[in-house]
C-alpha cells in the first residue's frame, strides 16, 4: 500500500531540506533523497504507483523551492529598486 498522496509536503511541519543541504546530500549519494538510485532500481525495479508517488513528492518540493525563491528575488528587485532611487535622488541634489 502507499503511503498517502504527498501532498503533505505543503504541510507546515514538512522539513524541506535546504537547497544546500540538498546540493550536499546529491554530491554525496548521486541521487535526489527519498528515491532509491539508478543501481538499487535496476537490482529491484520499481513499482510505477511507487515511482509516480515519489515524483509528485519531489515536484511539490520543487514548487516549494521555487516559491522560496521567487520571494528571495522580489524582496531583493525592491532593495534594489530603493538602492537606485537613492542613487538617483543623491544624484539630483548634489547636480544643484
Amino acid at each position: 500500500m502507499l503511503p498517502p498522496f504527498p501532498d503533505y509536503v505543503f504541510s507546515k511541519t514538512y522539513n524541506l531540506m535546504s537547497l544546500n543541504a540538498l546540493e550536499s546530500y546529491i554530491d554525496q549519494n548521486g541521487h535526489l533523497p527519498n528515491l532509491p538510485s539508478a543501481e538499487e532500481i535496476d537490482e529491484n525495479g520499481i513499482g510505477l504507483g511507487d515511482l509516480v508517488h515519489k515524483q509528485m513528492e519531489k515536484i511539490e518540493e520543487l514548487t516549494l523551492y521555487v516559491i522560496e525563491l521567487n520571494k528571495k528575488l522580489e524582496k531583493l528587485e525592491k532593495e534594489n529598486k530603493k538602492l537606485k532611487n537613492k542613487k538617483l535622488k543623491n544624484k539630483s541634489v548634489t547636480k544643484k
